[in-house]
């Protein structure tokens, strides 16, 4: 396999719109010229990343982490460089299937056959499905309402008795190391058993529509354990599970809100109805893993749990760590008591879907969780409801607030504005931040005369021969190795971009570098004035560290890889000096 050229690099990126591209993993909002997100590099709460569409740049002003559409995808799914050209180039339907081996991370082949067996054992189940033993399953499934296109989409199917699972994946040639770590097998007295079994089986998928696990109902009412669910293994972690993710995603960015449920049932219900931006989490527990995948797909969550008191908790417990993460959250008006998937088999789809129509805001949905967890009897009990309310309140907008002090009051038979002054107190007293997970930005300690012309050797191929015929390197060792970076990019194109030397694979800190001299605010435009008086001020502080001989020697060269000699040959010796302590 050859390696990938840099052209095609670079025709990749530049058809590459870094919008589109990163508004595929996050929500991005258009403020400005530039988009908006919350920065999936850091424990973010406020929207800090920035996104260029003019430049095809990302920049987070907070952990400082910058860079191009390859970068982005790179950092955000953890693979390599060419990997993240490989991902960008399918999206454009551009075939660089000859480059894909070629410096990439291997695929670790143990987790490869994990996936095999699951995607087996999920085709062997949905196939059971429609044999004279499954018809029993088959029957349920409708009775609940089932389409067999639902049946197909969700991959269910059922696990019967006398160890089939076993059976047919050993026949197919999995070992039993490999099924019990897939949790498909476990070893007893009696030998190697289904872990599944009499069950209905609805398959787990990773946010690409990987097999992974499964969650299992039981077949029979009589069985006293209604669910069980794939153990933890090397490619399942429940924490970092959203169930139906892979397909609810495109359809929540198209709706604007994605909804989320307690159980795969009532995902599965939901799209049964035509409902599609609808996940699971398998519970009610909620990771910042399982946010952070949300989030890919939009930051309008709407929360539609039982409606029984364990469903109220959850609702509240999950909502505020969904808006500690900025997400906006409603929940699904539900005053039946019921669960979804039991709400549409039982009183219909419409009724369903008009809890999603008249879906209650968040502060509303507090105030009537306070009052069904306090009451409105007594003095004591309106207080709390109150104190609760005016903790919530605190970092909302003034319009919200006042809207809100004066519904509270109205229910407690408090003053509004005794409310007020409570909560103008809490306002003024400090909020305590999480410290952010990563360092902030690097601080470069290059020259203003420096930034200056690297600034216009960015914006202009004549500034940057200027500096190269005049100059040629500059005191901060960065800087200089930024400068050739340039320089070669000017070889073949007469005109460039930032996200052009980002496409390169080039270290970290030379990346936050160029991001930072792109963003500066020193002149960026080619002025031939300027730039002789900051390539005479670069001069004089080469000829105080003294090696200004080298620089005017090069500088007299005509042959261009003479002049490069020379070059590394001044760098060296600056870099001697600096090594020596002679940089004050």
């Amino acid at each position: 396999m050859r390696r990938m050229p840099e052209e095609l690099i670079n025709d990749i990126r530049s058809k590459s719109d870094i919008v589109d591209t990163i508004s595929q993993y996050m929500t991005l909002t258009k403020k400005g010229k530039n988009y908006w997100g919350v920065c999936p590099f850091h424990d973010d709460h406020d929207p800090s990343m920035s996104v260029s569409p003019d430049r095809q740049i990302y920049k987070c002003f907070v952990c400082g982490a910058a860079g191009n559409v390859f970068s982005f995808i790179e950092n955000f799914e953890h693979i390599t460089f060419i990997e993240s050209v490989t991902r960008a180039a399918s999206r454009l339907n551009i075939d660089v299937s000859e480059y894909q081996t070629v410096n990439v991370v291997p695929k670790d082949p143990e987790k490869e056959k994990l996936y095999e067996a699951l995607k087996e054992a999920q085709q062997f189940t949905a196939l059971q499905l429609s044999t004279k033993d499954g018809k029993e399953a088959h029957e349920k499934l409708q009775q609940r309402g089932y389409t067999q296109a639902t049946i197909d989409r969700f991959g269910i199917g059922v696990a019967l008795g006398n160890n089939q699972i076993y059976n047919y994946l050993s026949a197919k040639g999995f070992d039993d190391e490999l099924l019990i770590k897939a949790d498909l097998v476990r070893m007893t007295d009696d030998g190697f058993r289904d872990v599944f079994y009499n069950r209905i089986m609805f398959p787990l998928h990773d946010p690409y529509g990987k097999a992974i696990g499964f969650s299992a109902r039981a077949l029979h009412d009589s069985n006293s354990v209604k669910y069980i669910n794939t153990s933890e293994t090397e490619v399942y972690t429940k924490g970092n599970m959203v169930y139906n993710f892979h397909n609810a995603k495109e359809y929540a960015r198209k709706e604007g809100y994605l909804i989320i449920t307690e159980g795969v049932t009532d995902a599965i219900s939901f799209s049964a109805i035509g409902v599609e931006n609808v996940v699971s989490l398998l519970g009610v527990a909620c990771t910042p893993q399982q946010i952070r995948i949300l989030k890919q797909a939009t930051n309008d969550i709407v929360l539609a749990f039982d409606g029984d008191r364990a469903g109220l908790e959850a609702t509240f417990a999950i909502g505020q760590k969904l808006r500690d993460a900025q997400c906006t959250v409603s929940i699904w008006y539900n005053d039946t008591g019921m669960d979804p998937d039991d709400a549409i088999r039982n009183l219909g789809p419409e009724k369903v879907k008009s809890g999603l129509v008249d879906r209650i805001g968040w502060l509303d949905f507090l105030i009537s969780y306070a009052i069904g967890n306090y009451g409105l009897e007594s003095f004591e009990n309106r207080k709390r409801i109150v104190e609760f309310m005016l903790e919530h309140l605190r970092t909302e907008d003034e319009l919200t607030q006042s809207y809100y002090t004066k519904k509270i009051a109205d229910m407690t038979n408090f003053e509004v504005s005794v409310l007020n002054q409570q909560l103008q107190a809490k306002v003024q007293a400090p909020i305590h931040r999480q410290t952010p997970l990563v360092v902030q930005s690097k601080d470069f300690k290059v020259l203003i005369p420096e930034r200056a012309i690297l600034k216009q050797m960015l914006e202009s191929k004549e500034a940057a021969y200027q500096y190269r015929d005049q100059l040629g390197f500059l005191v901060n060792d960065i800087a200089t190795d930024f400068a050739l970076i340039i320089l070669d990019l000017y070889r073949k194109n007469d005109a460039i971009e930032i996200a052009d030397i980002l496409s390169h694979d080039i270290q970290e800190n030379m990346r936050q570098f160029a991001i930072e001299i792109d963003s500066s605010d020193v002149v960026g435009d080619y002025d031939v004035r300027s730039l002789e008086q900051n390539i005479a001020l670069i001069r004089t502080e080469l000829s105080r560290l003294g090696i200004r001989g080298l620089k005017d020697e090069g500088r007299k060269q005509l042959q261009l890889d003479e002049q490069q000699r020379l070059l590394e040959a001044a760098i060296r010796l600056k870099r001697e000096n600096n090594n020596q302590g002679g940089e004050n």
